[in-house]
């Protein structure tokens, strides 16, 4: 983003008001690290023009050409104009008109002041946003200096004991003046001093005779001055003494009340909102109040507001002036979504860091294996310095709509799929989700997901040229019954293979979570390399040492389960997951071990149906659904039990049965081969095939002594540590280097000459 500063005639308005705006805008975008130019022939993508002369048309004609959004600076009006030069009352109709004009080519106004905010509003009929900022005031230049006033009263021959009156501004009668003059000879031994000047030949008569020799020998016209002398003044002085009848603002004021100076001004709408009588400043509406006021302020008799006049001064300082221009230069450029975006990139990245989309249909709040697997990614990536966006699908139901971002993650308007376990489908493509992607600077892309989200992140990659990872999270085919209803089985399981291998068979790193779904993609006929990285789990909020023993107390109580053998579920509640087996077995268990009950955490399309499982079997005080929980506080549901059993043989690496272990829990599953590297049989738990070895590894477990479990719970905790958080981190960070590092390969050219 860089700003065109156009003045019009700088070397003929830099004594003036809007001279004075150019400088402090400049200090101000420097402070603010906006690139900016004074150059019409340089490149830029904002014109912020001051002036309203002559080439004020072509510069904004010119502006538009390049697309270049326009900020017109509101520092006239016609009401400041009148009373300033000869002809200026007969001509300021037309210069109204001439700024009607010209304001309304803009997309957005500054004004000075919430007073010129509001003239504009009911008097120009401006059409464009309003923005008000003050012209500011440099506060590390201006402040009361002992040295600098010392300078000033050396300069002018003034004693210690002087009193002295000083304004500042063009010969104007606008500026009152006339009336300064007039105070000056009623307080005779006060010294007055006006700074400033203006050809005398553009001037009424009355002014030009008035500054030039028709005034008392107490005032002084130095002219136009500025250094340590000028400066010097405000520190000075007894009083800032400006009667003037019109302004958009006033610099001049702001550089006094930055001296903490002693203010006498026109009681004017403009100082309405920030100039406080009696608090910052004093008001009068005629020459004798002025007159009172400078005297009383001499005898002592008004109070102390230098404090009040510095904090107001500091409140406008040129760097405050600096962010507020910057963030109305974006908001021309951007839309909220963008801002949020781009300061939510700023506020997050660090150098030498990457900066990572990871993409998914699905996430929190959901609670599946994808959804935790993305956010512990994320949250991890970020501890580790990366700057991280998420982009996925809205919560609400709607495909019509506003894409959402907040906190780093970019919603794109989806609908939900019933029969896919609530997927949520979005549009396939979103110009505008494309534009905030864009903005987004992404170094690598990260795809979490088979089905639209997809679609965006491989558009994104081919468009703006990033490099992009595959994360295969789900064996698909034992999901083909949610669709087919179990008609079609094989074939549409092939159909998945295919589809699997279209998607993965591209320019991208593969990586994996265990070594089954290595084996599974490789038998679809995927040659690629591939990255095992199984997904980490925090086993630090999971140990048995962040329990909250109060809650688990609760729950086993009001169940009324205290006492019984408690073996426990948590997960999704779906049909892969084969629940209905263990559901089918537990009659068997119980006649057995009749103090045995099991504690089912999740939810899922198959609960429904799996609750009328239990209550075919009469086993409602025997098996308990406790629902959907919060991930924070999921540690207290594993503690509910002495080990954890699942039947399924869908996963791809099984975040639930680590996570369990890490909870102190041993695991009783079905082999599976994604087990191959979690349960390790007699150690961390116990395995089976069907109903007579599920009661064999519960029997086992039966018998084994205090120290004997004791030492499996311990043992589950250490394989679990297997999976920290770091390790996941760092090696899918491996990964991404390895598709930028490709990536940068491929686009670049094969020798010197090549383009």
């Amino acid at each position: 983003m860089k700003v065109l500063l156009y003045f019009e005639g700088i070397d003929k308005i830099s004594k003036s008001g809007v001279g004075m705006a150019m400088s402090h805008q400049i200090k101000a975008l420097e402070s603010a690290g906006v690139d900016y130019t004074l150059d019409p022939e340089d490149d830029y993508d904002i014109l912020h023009i001051n002036t309203v002369f002559i080439n004020s048309e072509p510069i904004i004609a010119q502006a538009k050409k390049k697309g270049a959004a326009i900020i017109y600076h509101a520092h006239s009006t016609e009401e400041d104009f009148r009373n300033s030069f000869i002809f200026s009352n007969m001509v300021s109709k037309f210069v109204k008109e001439r700024l009607m004009l010209l304001y309304r080519t803009a997309d957005c106004i500054i004004a000075p002041t919430p007073y010129a905010r509001d003239l504009l509003l009911e008097r120009y009929r401006i059409n464009a946003p309003i923005e008000v900022v003050s012209n500011g005031v440099n506060v590390n230049r201006f402040y009361h200096d002992p040295v600098k006033a010392e300078a000033f009263r050396k300069y002018f021959g003034f004693s210690k004991d002087d009193k002295i009156v000083i304004a500042s501004g063009l010969w104007i009668k606008r500026k009152g003046i006339l009336d300064f003059i007039k105070v000056a000879e009623m307080l005779p031994n006060v010294k007055f001093v006006w700074f400033g000047s203006t050809p005398l030949l553009s001037i009424p008569l009355e002014i030009r005779n008035a500054v030039t020799t028709d005034h008392p020998a107490n005032v002084f016209f130095p002219g136009y001055m500025q250094g340590e002398v000028y400066e010097g003044a405000f520190s000075s002085a007894d009083i800032f003494f400006f009667p003037t009848y019109e302004e958009t603002e006033g610099i001049v004021i702001l550089e006094s009340l930055a001296c903490s100076g002693t203010i006498v001004v026109r009681d004017i709408p403009v100082y309405q909102d920030w100039l406080k009588d009696g608090v910052n400043c004093f008001k009068g509406k005629t020459n004798e109040e002025f007159a009172k006021l400078i005297q009383d302020k001499i005898d002592g008799k008004l109070p102390d507001v230098s404090v009040a006049a510095r904090k107001t001064a500091e409140e406008r300082d040129i760097k405050q002036i600096g962010q507020k221009l910057k963030r109305i230069y974006e908001s021309t450029q951007e839309d909220v979504i963008t801002t949020a975006i781009r300061k939510f990139g700023k506020e997050n990245y660090m150098e030498k860091k990457l900066r990572i989309g990871l993409f998914s249909d699905t996430y929190l709040p959901d609670v599946n294996g994808v959804a935790v697997s993305v956010e512990t990614l994320r949250k991890q990536l970020q501890k580790m310095g990366h700057t991280v966006y998420v982009i996925t699908a809205t919560l609400d139901t709607k495909l019509i709509g506003g894409v959402e971002f907040e906190n780093g993650v970019l919603r794109i308007p989806a609908l939900k799929i019933k029969q896919l376990y609530g997927y949520r489908i979005s549009r396939p493509m979103s110009i505008q989700a494309m534009e905030y992607i864009k903005n987004m600077n992404l170094d690598i892309i990260h795809i979490n997901t088979e089905f639209t989200i997809r679609m965006i992140a491989i558009s994104a990659s081919k468009l703006y040229g990033i490099p992009y990872c595959y994360t295969s999270h789900t064996m698909w085919e034992d999901y083909t019954h949610y669709i087919t209803k179990g008609y079609f089985d094989k074939t549409s399981r092939k159909m998945v293979g295919m589809y699997t291998k279209h998607l993965y068979d591209k320019d991208c790193e593969i990586i994996v979570p265990s070594k089954k779904t290595y084996e599974v993609l490789k038998e679809y006929g995927i040659k690629k390399q591939m990255h095992i990285v199984p997904t980490g789990i925090d086993t630090a909020r999971l140990n048995p040492k962040n329990v909250d023993r109060d809650i688990v107390e609760g729950i086993l109580t009001k169940l009324g389960v205290k006492d019984k053998f408690r073996i426990v579920y948590v997960g999704r509640i779906a049909h892969e997951k084969s629940l209905d087996f263990i559901i089918e077995r537990m009659p068997d268990v119980i006649r057995k071990y009749p103090d045995t009950v099991l504690l089912i955490t999740g939810y899922g399309p198959a609960e429904d149906d799996l609750k009328t499982i239990v209550k075919e079997r009469k086993l409602e005080d025997r098996i308990f659904f406790l629902g959907k929980q919060p991930p924070e506080t999921i540690q207290n549901y594993f503690a509910l039990g002495e080990f954890f059993v699942t039947a399924s043989t869908s996963e791809t690496q099984g975040l639930t049965y680590i996570e369990s272990m890490a909870a102190g829990i041993p695991v009783i599953a079905r082999y599976d081969e994604c087990l191959d590297d979690v349960l390790i049989e007699n150690v961390t738990g116990f395995t089976f095939n069907d109903s007579e070895s599920f009661l064999a590894a519960i029997d086992k477990f039966r018998e084994l002594s205090d120290e004997e479990r004791s030492m499996m719970k311990e043992n589950a905790i250490k394989k679990a540590e297997e999976f920290s958080l770091e390790t996941f981190g760092e090696n899918v960070i491996k990964a991404y280097y390895r598709a930028i590092r490709k990536n940068t390969l491929k686009r670049s050219p094969r020798n010197p000459n090549e383009k």
